[in-house]
């Protein structure tokens, strides 16, 4: 049994570039703010559909769906083929697809810490009980995984290893909307530094 993701990468690609073409054939009739919104209703779901599944994948299975966000950047942008992803990226303001994954993730760890996740996904995450206090905050306890490969990848070891390495600013918002603003600040940061 296999946990590469290989043909779901395969099928979200394939719709993905689709889609891209088709709206390509479309940008000399659209302004910038109608392209942007075709790309991310038509394209960016599909990248964004179940990605919290592909955290921890290698480099190499994520790079095909970075490949696709960075021909939709260059599309919006009317950039040609050899001219900087990365620039283009950061202009949108949009973080690479192992970012966003990140990204989502954190957002559902977010929604566990602070029960509006379904319980299942919210039992996952226990405070660590340290007698003593720690300038980080509380932090929640990692579960002993048997393989590191798939093991390390699981939600229940994730989200609260990647919530766990937040800075206590980000990890004390109590609304979603700012949580989401500050992580993504932090991420930004992160991805393009």
């Amino acid at each position: 049994m296999t946990y590469s993701f290989d043909r779901h990468i395969t099928e979200k690609c394939k719709v993905a570039m689709f889609n891209l073409y088709r709206i390509k054939s479309l940008r000399a009739h659209l302004g910038r703010k109608p392209l942007e919104q075709l790309v991310h209703s038509l394209v960016m779901s599909h990248l964004d559909y179940c990605c919290t599944l592909l955290y921890g994948l290698p480099d190499c299975s994520l790079a095909r769906l970075q490949r696709v966000q960075n021909f939709a950047a260059r599309l919006i942008l009317n950039r040609r083929k050899f001219d900087s992803a990365t620039q283009s990226l950061k202009e949108l303001h949009w973080l690479p697809i192992k970012f966003r994954i990140l990204f989502r993730l954190l957002c559902l760890a977010f929604k566990c810490v602070n029960g509006t996740a379904p319980r299942y996904l919210c039992e996952y995450f226990i405070y660590s009980t340290t007698g003593y206090s720690l300038r980080s905050g509380p932090t929640f306890t990692l579960p002993r995984t048997r393989t590191r490969r798939h093991g390390d990848r699981a939600f229940s070891v994730a989200g609260p290893r990647e919530w766990n390495k937040l800075p206590l600013n980000i990890k004390a918002c109590t609304s979603l909307i700012t949580f989401k603003g500050k992580l993504k600040t932090h991420i930004f940061a992160l991805a393009y530094q």
